[in-house]
């Protein structure tokens, strides 16, 4: 299909985080991670907010309409990162079934 008509967009994409799941039926579609990245020492703090718009974008190139199992970590830089601080978000991307 060609046109935005079946287009989601990022924003309008649920997020359902830990063992909360949505009460209509769904099929999983992808697994789908988003990451925060401070690149810069005195850049903004990798942020758990950021990491889930993230995770959100790329459950919206699959078509989702929700992300269910969300779970976010954060990571201390190792010596050889480029990131200062690191926050990562990974869930499975699902569509709700007609």
């Amino acid at each position: 299909m060609s046109g935005g008509f079946n287009q989601i967009d990022s924003g309008d994409v649920e997020v359902y985080r830990g063992d909360n799941k949505p009460s209509r039926a769904y099929e999983l579609i992808s697994i789908v991670n988003g990451e925060s990245c401070q690149r810069q020492f005195k850049g903004a703090k990798a942020s758990a907010n950021d990491a889930v718009q993230a995770l959100q974008e790329d459950a919206a190139r699959f078509k989702a309409h929700a992300v269910i199992g969300t779970q976010c970590f954060s990571f201390k830089p190792e010596a050889d990162s480029i990131c200062y601080s690191e926050v990562s978000c990974v869930g499975r991307a699902i569509q709700w079934r007609d």
